[in-house]
């Protein structure tokens, strides 16, 4: 690796942050380059079925727009519920979308309430680079649980390391 680039999968993380005075949000940025360029990486990751391939075989989401793009009108108008449902098969959470295709193909951001999930918070950005595409996935996570904080900073961690991986497998 030349000196002074970053190696192709990246992960930071930022456990648990104080805001205002009390328990604040879990924070988690995972980073990732990859050999394909931006347009061709929009195209397989800008929909449910996109992200149900990344998060494969563990939890699939229900899709309410019927495989529309995340750039689609489905998206832009109201806040679809989707279901997340472990192995696919067994209803674990409910997510209310509100979902915004950032312009261009470079990426989204999606605001979310759900039973776990007072906030869920997740931009992802697709920036150029002269050897393909950067991926970048920030999450920021209240919990309704807290005391669950340990367990689901745990199982966040490991849902966009496995999503990292598997776009790292198809596009190198």
């Amino acid at each position: 690796m030349p000196a002074g680039q970053p190696p192709a999968f990246c992960v930071l993380v930022t456990e648990i942050r104080v805001t205002d005075g009390k328990a604040g949000a879990m924070r988690l940025t995972v980073t990732l380059t990859l050999r394909a360029n931006r347009s061709e990486v929009w195209a397989a990751v800008s929909t449910v079925g996109a992200v149900n391939r990344e998060l494969a075989p563990f939890v699939r989401m229900t899709d309410p727009t019927n495989g529309a793009p995340f750039d689609a009108e489905p998206w832009r108008v109201g806040a679809p519920v989707s279901w997340q449902l472990l192995f696919g098969v067994i209803p674990v959470d409910r997510h209310r979308i509100e979902l915004v295709a950032l312009p261009e193909g470079r990426g989204f951001r999606e605001s979310s309430s759900s039973w776990w999930h007072r906030v869920w918070w997740h931009e992802r950005t697709l920036l150029d680079d002269p050897g393909g595409c950067v991926v970048r996935d920030s999450v920021e996570i209240e919990h309704r649980l807290r005391v669950l904080d340990p367990i689901e900073g745990w199982a966040v961690r490991r849902m966009f390391r496995r999503r990292h991986r598997s776009l790292q497998r198809r596009f190198g």
